[in-house]
C-alpha cells in the first residue's frame, strides 16, 4: 500500500510537471512568435520606407536637373531667345510624366514663359513664397512647397522651384516645376502593402503631400507632431513599434528622408492588422493545448480514481486508528494498557501527567511497583485477579506518584476479550486531589456562611436593642443636661448630674459597641492622631490596672495619622489590653508599642494580607500565659472564647478584627503555650491633617423664636425635645402621631420654619412624613433623629429631602448645632 502511496504521488506529480510544461512551452512558442511577427513587421517597414525614399528621390531629380538647366538657360540667355528656352525646355519635359508644367518667372513676378499645361498662371507671382525666398536669399537651394490644387483642374500639385542668376550672379527670377502628386500615388499604388499599412510622402514640416491608400486629397497631418519629431530625431529607415496617440495603442512606424530633397517618405502599419494572423495562430494553438491537457487530466482523474477506490478502505481504517489514538491520549482519566502478566504495554499523557512516569520508563515495568504503595498491594492483587475473572472492579483508594506522594484516585479496571479469550487488560485513574480539595473548600464555605448567618442575627438583635436602648438613654441624657443647667454651678447637684451623665455615656458606648455588629451602621471616620488615643485609653488602663501587672508604653509615631473612628481606635487598644490582663492571672508585664512602618512587598500576616504601603504598627504585649496553636486560627470569631462560663462573650477579638478590616489593615499574633501573647496590628497611615475638635466651651446657638414642627411616637421623648427647643429659644410644636403633624403643616406650611422627626414611629416612618412634608412645601429644613443610622438609611433621607441625620441620645450640643446649621442654610 505505501508503494501504492508512493506511484499516486509520482503520478501527481508527473503528470502536474507535464501539464505545466506543455502550458509553459505554449506560452513561450505564441510570445516568440509574437516577436518574430513584430520583428519581421519591423524589419519590412524599414526595408520598404528605403526603397520608396530611392524612387522618390531619382523621380525629384529628375525634375530638378530639369530646373536646374532651365535655370542655367534662362540666366545666361538674352530677353530675344525666351524661344529657345521654351523649345529646350519642352523637349525635356516630354518624357516627364511627373511634370505638369515648368514656369519661368521674371525678376519682378512676371510669368515670362510657361511650358506645359497653359492658362492656369495669371498675374504677377511676386507673392507667392519660393519666389520671395529665392529673391531674399542668393544661397537658397531647392524649395518644395506645400500641395495646392490647379486651378480648373482639380488636380494636386507641388511646386519645386530655383533662383535663376545672371552671368554676374544678379537675380533674373525663378523657375518653378509644377510636379502632379497623383504620379506618386500611382508609384504607391504598384507596392504590394499589407493590410492595415499606409505609405506618405511628407514636407519637413509633417505635412502630408501624397498618401496611400487614402483620398485624392493630401490630409493636413497623418504622422502626430510629437511622433514625426521622435522619429526624425532617431536613425531613419528603420521600423519601430511605438504608441500612436496618447492612449497607449500601438503601431509600427518607419520613415526615411528624401536625400537632397526636404521631404520624408512615412510607413504606417496597423498593429492590429499585423498581428492578425498572429492571433488566429495563437488561437488555434491554445486549443490544440486546451485540448492536450483536457486529455492528460482526464487520463490522470482515471488513474486517481482507480488508486483512490484500492485505498478507501485503508484509509478509512487509518481513520479509525488514529481517532481510537487520540482518544486514548486525550483522554482526561489516566490509562494504562497491561499484559497477562501485568505488565504496562502503554500508557497516555495523563497517566504521564498524574504519576510522573514517561511512556519509556513506565512500558514493561510491572504496574504494582511502578504505582501501587506497599500497604495497599494486596488491594491492587485482588482487583487484578478480579478483571481475570471477567469482571470490571472499581475503588477510591490511594496510588504512588513517582516522587514518592500519595495521590487519591479513583480506580477501575477491565479486561480486554477477543473471540480467543482474554488478551489484555486496562486499568483507569482519575485525580481526586481536586475533588477532595473542593469538598474541604466547600466544607470551609458553610462554616463561613454560618458564621455570616450568626453575624446577621447579631446585627439585627443589635439594632433593634439600640433603637430602643437608646430611646431610653435620649430621655435619661435630655433630662440629665436639663437639670445638669439648672443646677448651681459646684453643687452637690450638678456634681451628682454630671456623674449620671457620665454613666449615660458609658451605656451610649456600649450601646455603639453592640452597632458595630449591625449591618446598617457603619463608624463616623476622621483623621485622628492615634498617639494621642491611645495615651487616653492607656490612662484607663492604668486605673484599673492589678497592682502585680506592669503597664509600659513605647509610643515613638507621635505625629502618625490614621482615617478611622476615634471610638473605634479606643476599644481596639481597650479589648486587646483587657484580654492581656487577663491573660496574666499570676502577674507580669505589659507592653504597648506605636510606631511607623513602611512595607515595599507584600506580606502575608496570620490573619490578613498587609499590602506594600505605610502604617502605623501597634503592638500590645504581654507575659501570660500564651494560646494554644490549634486555637490561634478561631480566636477572631464571634463568641469563640477559651474563659470560664460567665466571664467572657467571644466579641472583645471579633470587635477588634472587624475594625481592623473595615480599615483596611491586618493583624499577626505571635503566641505559645507559656510564651505569654504579642498582638501586631497595621493600620494604614494617613498624611492628611486631624480636623480641629469642636470645644464644648463655646456658647450653645441659640434660636431667634423659629417655630419648630416637633415629631415623636414616644410622649415622654416629645415632651423633653420640645423643653430643649424653648431653652434653646425655638418655639416647638410637638405631635406623638404623624397623621395629626402632617394635617397641621398642610393647613399652613409657611407657619413653620424648620421639621425635627423621629425616624421609627408607627403608621408612616419619618422617610414617608418627610416626603409628603417636602410635597406640600419643598424648601422646609428637616432634621431627622434615628436610634441607629447606617448607609441605606442616609440614601433614603437625602433622596426626599432629609438635611441631617442625628443620632441617639441627643445631648444640647447636638440638637442646637443641627437646628442652627439647619435654619442658616434654609436662609441662605
Amino acid at each position: 500500500m505505501l508503494l501504492r502511496h508512493i506511484n499516486l504521488r509520482a503520478v501527481l506529480l508527473t503528470a502536474g510537471v507535464l501539464l505545466v510544461g506543455m502550458a509553459a512551452f505554449q506560452v513561450y512558442d505564441v510570445l516568440r512568435r509574437l516577436d518574430i511577427v513584430l520583428d519581421s513587421a519591423e524589419h519590412e517597414a524599414g526595408s520598404l520606407v528605403r526603397a520608396l525614399a530611392e524612387q522618390t528621390a531619382s523621380s525629384l531629380q529628375t525634375v530638378d536637373v530639369i530646373l536646374r538647366e532651365t535655370a542655367l538657360d534662362a540666366g545666361q540667355a538674352s530677353p530675344g531667345h525666351i524661344d529657345q528656352i521654351d523649345s529646350r525646355t519642352r523637349a525635356r519635359i516630354l518624357n516627364i510624366a511627373q511634370v505638369l508644367n515648368v514656369t519661368l518667372i521674371n525678376a519682378d513676378g512676371s510669368v515670362v514663359a510657361s511650358i506645359g499645361s497653359k492658362g492656369w498662371l495669371k498675374g504677377s507671382q511676386s507673392d507667392q513664397p519660393y519666389f520671395t525666398r529665392h529673391r531674399a536669399q542668393p544661397d537658397a537651394r531647392l524649395n518644395v512647397s506645400g500641395p495646392f490644387r490647379l486651378p480648373g483642374k482639380g488636380m494636386w500639385a507641388v511646386a519645386l522651384s530655383r533662383r535663376v542668376e545672371g552671368r554676374s550672379g544678379a537675380f533674373k527670377g525663378v523657375v518653378v516645376a509644377y510636379v502632379d502628386l497623383d504620379y506618386f500615388r500611382r508609384l504607391y499604388e504598384g507596392i504590394d502593402l499589407k493590410p492595415g499599412s499606409s505609405v506618405s510622402l511628407l514636407n519637413s514640416n509633417g505635412e502630408v503631400l501624397v498618401s496611400y491608400p487614402g483620398s485624392n486629397s493630401p490630409s493636413d497631418r497623418i504622422f502626430p507632431e510629437y511622433l514625426f519629431r521622435e522619429l526624425l530625431a532617431q536613425p531613419q529607415g528603420v521600423g519601430r513599434l511605438l504608441p500612436a496617440s496618447v492612449d497607449g495603442d500601438e503601431d509600427i512606424y518607419a520613415i526615411q528622408a528624401i536625400r537632397g530633397f526636404p521631404l520624408v517618405i512615412g510607413i504606417s502599419s496597423d498593429k492590429a492588422a499585423v498581428l492578425k494572423p498572429w492571433y488566429v495562430q495563437a488561437t488555434h494553438s491554445a486549443v490544440r493545448t486546451t485540448l492536450l491537457c483536457a486529455s492528460v487530466g482526464l487520463l490522470l482523474w482515471l488513474v486517481v480514481r482507480q488508486l483512490r477506490r484500492r485505498e478507501l478502505a485503508e484509509d478509512r481504517l487509518r481513520v479509525q486508528t488514529a481517532q481510537l489514538d487520540e482518544l486514548f491520549e486525550s483522554a482526561p482519566e489516566a490509562i494504562v494498557m497491561l499484559d497477562l502478566d501485568g505488565r504496562v504495554t502503554r500508557i497516555n499523557r495523563e497517566f504521564t501527567r498524574l504519576f510522573g512516569y514517561t511512556s519509556k520508563e513506565a512500558e514493561g515495568g510491572a504496574l504494582d511497583e511502578l504505582i501501587v504503595p506497599e500497604d495497599l498491594r494486596w488491594e491492587s492483587k485482588l482487583m487484578a485477579e478480579t478483571v481475570r475473572r471477567g469482571q470490571h472492579p472499581s475503588t477510591e483508594t490511594e496510588r504512588m506518584h513517582k516522587d514518592g506522594s500519595r495521590r487519591h484516585v479513583s480506580a477501575l479496571g477491565a479486561p480486554i476479550v477477543t473471540a480467543s479469550g482474554p488478551i489484555a487488560s486496562y486499568s483507569i485513574y482519575r485525580d481526586m486531589t481536586e475533588r477532595k480539595l473542593a469538598e474541604a473548600e466547600r466544607l470551609k464555605l458553610e462554616m463561613r456562611l454560618r458564621h455570616a448567618e450568626k453575624l446577621e442575627a447579631i446585627g439585627t438583635m443589635a439594632g433593634g436593642i439600640a433603637h430602643d436602648f437608646n430611646s431610653v438613654l435620649a430621655a435619661m441624657i435630655g433630662y440629665a443636661n436639663m437639670g445638669l443647667s439648672a443646677a448651681v454651678e459646684g453643687s452637690m447637684v450638678k456634681r451628682h448630674i454630671g456623674n449620671l451623665l457620665a454613666a449615660a455615656d458609658r451605656a451610649r458606648a456600649l450601646v455603639d459597641q453592640i452597632l458595630t455588629y449591625s449591618p446598617s451602621t457603619r463608624a463616623k471616620r476622621g483623621v485622628v492622631h492615634i498617639a494621642a488615643l491611645i495615651q487616653q485609653a492607656l490612662e484607663l488602663v492604668r486605673a484599673s490596672l492589678p497592682a502585680n501587672i506592669e503597664l509600659r508604653s513605647q509610643l515613638k509615631a507621635r505625629e502618625a495619622t490614621v482615617v478611622a473612628d476615634a471610638t473605634q481606635v479606643h476599644q481596639l487598644l481597650m479589648n486587646l489590653c483587657n484580654n492581656a490582663i487577663q491573660a496574666m492571672g499570676a502577674g507580669g508585664q505589659l507592653n504597648v508599642m506605636l510606631d511607623a512602618v513602611t512595607t515595599a512587598v507584600d506580606r502575608a500576616l496570620s490573619h490578613g494580607l498587609l499590602i506594600a504601603g505605610r502604617y502605623v504598627h501597634l503592638a500590645v504585649e504581654d507575659t501570660g500565659s500564651g494560646i494554644d496553636a490549634a486555637i490561634v486560627a478561631h480566636i477572631f470569631a464571634p463568641f469563640f472564647t477559651t474563659k470560664e462560663s460567665g466571664l467572657g462573650t467571644g466579641l472583645g477579638l471579633a470587635l477588634v478584627h472587624g475594625i481592623v478590616t473595615e480599615l483596611g489593615g491586618a493583624i499577626h499574633v505571635t503566641t505559645g503555650p507559656g510564651k505569654g501573647s504579642t498582638f501586631d496590628l497595621y493600620l494604614p497611615r494617613s498624611d492628611a491633617p486631624q480636623l480641629g475638635m469642636a470645644d464644648d466651651k463655646t456658647p450653645l446657638p441659640r434660636g431667634n423664636g423659629e417655630h419648630i414642627l416637633l415629631v415623636e411616637d414616644e410622649q415622654a421623648l416629645m415632651l423633653l425635645a420640645e423643653e430643649m427647643l424653648a431653652a434653646l429659644n425655638y418655639e416647638p410644636s410637638g405631635f406623638t402621631r404623624t397623621a395629626d403633624a402632617l394635617s397641621e403643616f398642610r393647613a399652613d406650611p409657611f407657619r413653620f420654619d424648620a421639621v425635627f422627626l423621629d425616624y421609627l414611629m408607627p403608621g408612616i416612618t419619618g422617610i414617608e412624613l418627610a416626603r409628603n412634608l417636602h410635597a406640600a412645601r419643598s424648601d422646609i429644613p428637616i432634621v431627622m433623629i434615628s436610634g441607629y443610622t447606617g448607609p441605606a438609611l442616609a440614601r433614603e433621607a437625602v433622596a426626599v429631602g432629609v438635611g441631617q441625620i442625628l443620632t441617639k441620645p441627643l445631648d444640647f450640643r447636638q440638637l442646637a448645632e443641627a437646628m442652627a446649621k439647619a435654619l442658616n442654610h434654609a436662609q441662605h
